[in-house]
């Protein structure tokens, strides 16, 4: 089965680079728009309306995602708001949800 989820990445993955630790790498990942349920695309905040976009990540087992981790897709950053490991012993990969951001939370 592990066989078969990098086939999918392969196949179907989207070219993303993990920064981390003053270092960067470049993988093949799933990352699309998650759809808010209450359906409002900016919120709130203390500094003003912001955006409230996320996006799901599935990347490989092998590379793991922290909160520290600052993600680059299609030219643009986002930091890791959850990530774990899911799928051990079947079809282990990471699954994060990510949202726009400058650089990576600390």
């Amino acid at each position: 089965m592990e066989r078969l989820w990098r086939d999918i990445l392969d196949r179907f993955g989207q070219e993303v680079a993990l920064r981390a630790g003053g270092e960067e790498l470049a993988l093949q990942a799933l990352v699309q728009p998650l759809p808010d349920r209450e359906g409002e695309q900016q919120v709130h905040s203390p500094l003003g309306l912001g955006k409230k976009e996320r996006y799901l990540y599935l990347g490989p087992a092998q590379h793991p995602l922290e909160l520290d981790t600052a993600v680059v897709w299609k030219g643009e950053n986002f930091r890791v708001q959850s990530a774990c490991r899911v799928g051990e012993g079947v079809c282990p990969h990471w699954r994060a949800v990510l949202v726009p951001g400058e650089e990576a939370a600390l």
